[in-house]
């Protein structure tokens, strides 16, 4: 079933509608045609006591005024592009610097898109226009979020360019499977089926070296806990204070999750499964810095590495990293990925 009202009404003087998802078992989602943000994910624990497992914002001043990303559907490009420049074709097309020198996200996470719904689907729709933010061709955008009664969160993402340019596409939702507000997520329970990760710069962008995990922090193909191999004298991790680095999966698809992670204390596990080569692993380390702090939800005050992202998407820097995997999107061609997160009770 899904249910929509009105959310709020942009600086721009757009009305913000929201779109409550919600299924047999007791979970609900909800969305925005803002930023295709997700504003909650709401799943019962294991004493069947609902729980809010997404970071956010009660009111659209808050969407409007962060800093951090919270639910927002990234792109033309998820993640970064160093000195915002990149080669196509033979010609160099400049980005707008939004992270000191570089390019991060895009701005896809603060754009309107028209909405419809299905039984259990919305269809998020949008025109990125050839030249925004410096990007060649025109993108027709259609991102769909549909809630399972396994409860699954499915997320769909397709795109097609009248001209041929880069394209990176994922969901920056921040997630606490003890509740939103709940503090660290230290204890949680996680599990990367990756034996590779992106070494980085300083400034977050890859060297191009893809190292293996084997006796670093960096592995987790076995579950531990988030916070056990938190080590700050690694110098990758010191770089990033703390995890924020994008993980080669070993194989991907939507039969075997890619990622598993659990809380003991609630009793919630949430799967990941991608059709996207990579998933960047971020550890909030910057989350208490959000200008909208004050507007987070229901009066909550998020701390620092008091929640996780699992960002499905392609490598950082890819339309400089020949040897990475390819973002490029030829003209008539069709970008397709689905991500999902199945949530359930571990057992």
């Amino acid at each position: 079933m899904i249910t929509k009202q009105l959310f709020g009404t942009t600086r721009s003087g757009d009305c913000v509608t929201r779109y409550t998802l919600t299924n047999a078992n007791g979970m609900t989602v909800q969305v925005l045609d803002y930023g295709c943000i997700i504003q909650s994910v709401i799943v019962p624990d294991r004493n069947g006591k609902p729980v809010d497992v997404v970071l956010g914002y009660d009111t659209l001043e808050g969407y409007e005024q962060g800093t951090v990303f919270h639910g927002a559907f990234v792109g033309r490009y998820a993640n970064r592009i160093g000195a915002s420049r990149f080669t196509l074709n033979g010609t160099e097309y400049l980005l707008e610097p939004n992270e000191g020198k570089n390019h991060l996200h895009g701005v896809y996470a603060v754009s309107m898109f028209e909405a419809e719904t299905t039984e259990n689907s919305v269809i998020f729709r949008r025109t990125s226009p050839d030249g925004e933010e410096g990007y060649p061709g025109t993108v027709e955008l259609t991102v769909t979020y549909t809630l399972t009664e396994h409860n699954e969160l499915i997320l769909e993402y397709q795109a097609a360019s009248d001209a041929d340019t880069v394209i990176n596409l994922t969901n920056h939702s921040y997630f606490n499977l003890n509740g939103h507000d709940a503090g660290s997520v230290a204890a949680h329970m996680l599990s990367i089926q990756a034996s590779r990760f992106t070494v980085v710069k300083p400034d977050s962008i890859p060297t191009g070296e893809l190292r293996l995990v084997e006796q670093t922090p960096f592995d987790f193909r076995t579950p531990k806990p988030i916070g056990r191999d938190l080590d700050l004298t690694d110098p990758q991790l010191r770089l990033t204070d703390g995890y924020d680095h994008n993980f080669v999966l070993d194989t991907t698809g939507l039969g075997t999750p890619e990622a598993v992670v659990w809380s003991d204390a609630s009793g919630l596990q949430m799967e990941c499964a991608t059709t996207q080569p990579g998933i960047q692993f971020y550890h909030a380390n910057f989350v208490q810095e959000d200008a909208a702090m004050s507007k987070a939800k229901r009066g909550a005050v998020y701390q620092k590495r008091g929640a996780f992202c699992l960002e499905t998407q392609h490598f950082p820097d890819s339309p400089n990293q020949a040897a990475f995997p390819s973002t490029v999107l030829r003209k008539g061609e069709c970008c397709h990925e689905v991500t999902v997160y199945r949530f359930g009770i571990r057992t």
